[in-house]
């Protein structure tokens, strides 16, 4: 049984988000979504080099970590991370990296709840600045009380860099 870090009810349906670590049966198919959304912004990182990176991600209690969304019944709803570096501003830490939801899970709230519980974890661990970069999804991070604070362009794609307050759930 995984360690639940949080359990929820988004509209009407429970989730809990757990360690990868706890269920890392799923790192394959963490591994595929991240290289099919994010991989033409690291073109030369394969799915081997991503199943790697998720396997050093297999742990509770440093970076970097790995959490996945998971229904009531153990579907695999989403996935994020955080990491100590990224690819741009290595002087910052730590990252909110690769947060990812299916199509068909989109639109209710679940890409909020593991931004959301990677504050919490980046509070546990003793970090009091969370950052993350996003291509398009700068409106929801704002919503979240995430603040824009340079925009750059990597490999041709423009990013926009936030950061987030995380020694409490106040921006």
């Amino acid at each position: 049984m995984g360690t639940i870090m949080i359990e929820e009810s988004i509209k009407g349906t429970k989730i809990a988000i757990e360690y990868l670590a706890d269920h890392p049966h799923f790192l394959p198919t963490v591994a595929a979504w991240q290289q099919a959304e994010f991989g033409y912004l690291t073109p030369a990182a394969t799915f081997e080099d991503r199943t790697e990176r998720l396997r050093r991600s297999l742990q509770h209690d440093a970076l970097p970590m790995a959490f996945i969304a998971l229904s009531g019944t153990g579907t695999l709803l989403g996935s994020a991370g955080i990491l100590a570096a990224t690819i741009t501003h290595k002087h910052l830490t730590p990252w909110l990296s690769s947060v990812y939801v299916p199509d068909e899970h989109r639109g209710q709230g679940i890409a909020s709840v593991l931004s959301m519980r990677a504050i919490d974890e980046a509070a546990r661990l003793g970090f009091d600045r969370l950052y993350l970069f996003t291509p398009r999804s700068e409106t929801m991070y704002a919503r979240l009380g995430w603040r824009t604070f340079e925009r750059i362009e990597y490999n041709g794609t423009p990013l926009a860099l936030m950061e987030r307050n995380v020694s409490s759930q106040l921006p």
